[in-house]
């Protein structure tokens, strides 16, 4: 694993290798989302989600029971080595400009891309200092990114936002699906009434 950290005002990248561990880690967001629809719910997690994506609601206006489901599907309720090691609860990457403006650096894993064809790959992920800061890049890019213009119109209607935000989010055909039946399954929509 390779770590990059933002510096300074001028958004430049220092880069350290880290030492090799043991096992090395691959990142494979479908195993993670396949794991986060086998697993029983985490009551933990969903007490410490609960906060932040709510707080996205308040500052991006997505709904926050598809903040809390696509967090839960993308992490595997947490236990994602993403989540776990750099707080990425969204599997979100660098780009080549840097971690963006929330995230503070980048690590290096092993993944697999596919665009259209799958191959092996090393991808840099972006590291958060909290559960919060990973959640409110997810409302800047859903709201900033023209591939998900399409949804913002329908947050008052989760089903409906989750699958026009999958159209673009992931590969998955049924992506919109799970996201909405961990919704269903795990009472997320109460998120979305005042406390």
């Amino acid at each position: 694993m390779r770590w990059c950290t933002a510096a300074g005002v001028t958004g430049a990248l220092l880069v350290a290798l880290a030492q090799p561990a043991a096992a090395e880690v691959v990142v494979d967001q479908e195993e993670v989302r396949a794991e986060a629809m086998a697993m029983a719910p985490d009551p933990e997690y969903l007490a410490d989600a609960e906060p932040a994506a709510r707080a996205v609601a308040a500052e991006y206006g997505i709904p926050a029971s598809v903040t809390a489901g696509q967090s839960v599907l993308e992490s595997g309720w947490g236990r994602s080595a993403l989540a776990v090691n750099h707080r990425n609860y969204f599997g979100f990457k660098c780009t080549s400009a840097g971690p963006g403006p929330i995230a503070v650096g980048c690590a290096e894993y092993p993944t697999t891309e596919c665009q259209p064809e799958c191959a092996p790959t090393v991808a840099a992920f972006r590291v958060y200092e909290s559960m919060t800061d990973s959640f409110r890049d997810y409302g800047r890019l859903i709201t900033t990114s023209p591939y998900y213009a399409d949804a913002l119109p329908h947050a008052d209607d989760p089903d409906r936002f989750v699958t026009e935000v999958a159209k673009r989010y992931a590969t998955d055909p049924r992506y919109a699906e799970k996201v909405i039946a961990l919704m269903v399954q795990h009472d997320l929509y109460r998120l979305d009434s005042p406390e």
